[in-house]
């Protein structure tokens, strides 16, 4: 069996599988699909909702410039824009949501001499964008602690040792005295070792940018503050006011968030269904598969613009794809 025909047969397994998990979301919440059809939408509300997803992705992409530029490499922010939205063309399409790096790998790397800078700046980016998403559940659960169910504060709990555990992993990274041991007791362990290595090398690139960087996760906060205020927006356009406060979602639609970066085409389709309808009972919302569908609608919104975008770049990005390095490990937006 040649390697096009494994991969073909691995994401179309993954396919089916995403579509099964959609297919039983539906299922499970028929009455409140009935119910949500059976009344108006709220258009301006959703309407809203897709504006306030659609700065939050543009956001990402501006933090991601920053941090090209922190390290002296010409790069525009149209670049950046423009790139931004052909890899959120892939990260909807491929498993994994690293396609896009691939492909904004593939650019920095022709374009600039130092190739190491330019893949460290997309790890960088993606690991803040996973602290910050995990830093905000775990302000917003001290926020809501004291209101907060047992189950609730299970949550907030997960969400405090995700958002410990993010910075202190950062310090090691960026502290050669704590991650010289970590490398030598990881050396030779296949991927693990490799992921390490790598992690090492773009933090070390970052070294003497530690502002830059703290900017960048407190950018990555604010984007994952708008895509859950437009996850809210979306519920109460569905449910009008029987939804959950602003504060749940703040707590609960991060971790529905970090689904969507499970190996699944389409963003996790099915799974992050699943997910949000179980965080969200939690809550007393037995509205949260479909909350999360009228989400994903927002998702294809975007992507459908940024399937013009790719289009618009048809030819460049042919050209970007074969000369594609490795992508970047690590989920998170």
């Amino acid at each position: 069996m040649t390697r096009t025909t494994r991969s073909l047969l691995v994401n179309l397994t993954l396919s089916v599988i995403a579509l099964a998990l959609l297919g039983l979301a539906i299922s499970s919440n028929r009455e409140q699909l009935r119910a949500v059809m059976a009344r108006k939408v709220d258009g301006p509300t959703f309407a809203f909702g897709f504006v306030v997803y659609l700065s939050a992705l543009v956001l990402t992409f501006l933090r991601w410039f920053a941090l090209v530029r922190a390290l002296g490499l010409p790069f525009r922010v149209a670049d950046a824009i423009r790139l931004g939205f052909i890899g959120n063309v892939f990260n909807l399409v491929i498993p994994g949501a690293v396609g896009g790096d691939v492909i904004k790998g593939a650019f920095l790397c022709r374009e600039q001499a130092k190739k190491t800078q330019a893949v460290a700046s997309m790890v960088i980016d993606r690991l803040l964008g996973l602290i910050g998403l995990f830093l905000l559940a775990g302000l917003a659960g001290a926020w809501a602690w004291s209101g907060s169910t047992r189950d609730v504060r299970i949550l907030i709990g997960l969400a405090w040792a995700a958002s410990v555990s993010g910075p202190i992993g950062l310090a090691i990274l960026f502290s050669p005295a704590l991650f010289r041991p970590m490398l030598r007791l990881v050396a030779g362990r296949g991927k693990l070792g490799a992921i390490l290595a790598e992690l090492v090398t773009a933090a070390g690139v970052y070294r003497s940018k530690r502002p830059v960087v703290l900017g960048a996760l407190a950018s990555a906060m604010l984007s994952h503050g708008l895509f859950v205020l437009a996850f809210y927006l979306v519920d109460r356009a569905l449910f009008r006011s029987e939804v959950p406060s602003l504060a749940d979602h703040y707590v609960v639609v991060p971790l529905s968030i970090f689904s969507t970066s499970v190996p699944l085409p389409f963003g996790a389709l099915g799974l992050s269904e699943q997910v949000s309808d179980f965080l969200f009972q939690q809550v007393d919302h037995p509205g949260g598969a479909v909350a999360m569908m009228g989400f994903r609608a927002l998702m294809y919104a975007g992507g459908l613009l940024s399937v013009v975008v790719y289009l618009a770049n048809l030819r460049q990005v042919r050209s970007l794809r074969s000369d594609s390095p490795e992508p970047v490990p690590g989920p998170g937006a």
